[in-house]
């Protein structure tokens, strides 16, 4: 029986190693296999996870941009704001006003020829919190959003009132009202 078994290990031992070694080898690719492949499957459910976020951030965008849509097509004619509650008096913009030459005894010109006012009253806006008014205040193109004691075109403004503003400087007192006249009196 020794003979048989020296003999046998000496005519197929290479063969069995050589098995033996195979074997091992189909087992460590079939784990590597499977591992490639649950990570496969991670990276994918990831990349499904991601997708739904982006989708759900494209329609979250998508909304926002409808509800903006619908805001700026939204006709406010004045008073109380439907969005914020705040009361709001909002004026058209009105056609600049021209100071016709006034002559005087003698021939001197009062105002310089068509000089015009580049100062308007755009809107009045009421806080209902501290109960104080806002103006919105152009100067030539540039708008401002003023309230009492700030500066305008080198003028002060002295008072704002639900309808009108008022504003001075070294010399004239101003008078802007909401409907888009205005009034220079002299000092």
């Amino acid at each position: 029986m020794r003979e048989i078994n020296v003999s046998f290990f000496q005519k197929y031992g290479i063969l069995v190693i050589a098995s033996v070694l195979a074997l091992a080898l189909a087992a460590y690719a079939a784990y590597r296999v499977s591992d490639r492949e649950k990570e496969f499957n991670r990276t994918r459910e990831t990349l499904n996870i991601s997708e739904g976020y982006d989708k759900r951030l494209i329609d979250m965008v998508k909304e926002l941009e409808d509800e903006l849509a619908e805001r700026a097509r939204f006709g406010y004619a004045g008073r109380k704001d439907p969005m914020s509650g705040t009361t709001r008096i909002v004026a058209e913009r009105p056609a600049p006003q021209v100071r016709k030459t006034v002559r005087r005894q003698g021939g001197q010109p009062g105002v310089a020829a068509a000089e015009i006012d580049p100062v308007r009253l755009t809107a009045i806006i009421f806080d209902n919190t501290r109960r104080t008014y806002t103006a919105i205040v152009m100067d030539g193109e540039r708008s401002f959003s003023v309230a009492v004691g700030d500066r305008v075109a080198g003028r002060r403004i002295t008072r704002i009132t639900s309808d009108e503003i008022q504003m001075e400087n070294d010399v004239s007192r101003f008078v802007y009202n909401i409907m888009g006249g205005s009034t220079k009196v002299r000092k």
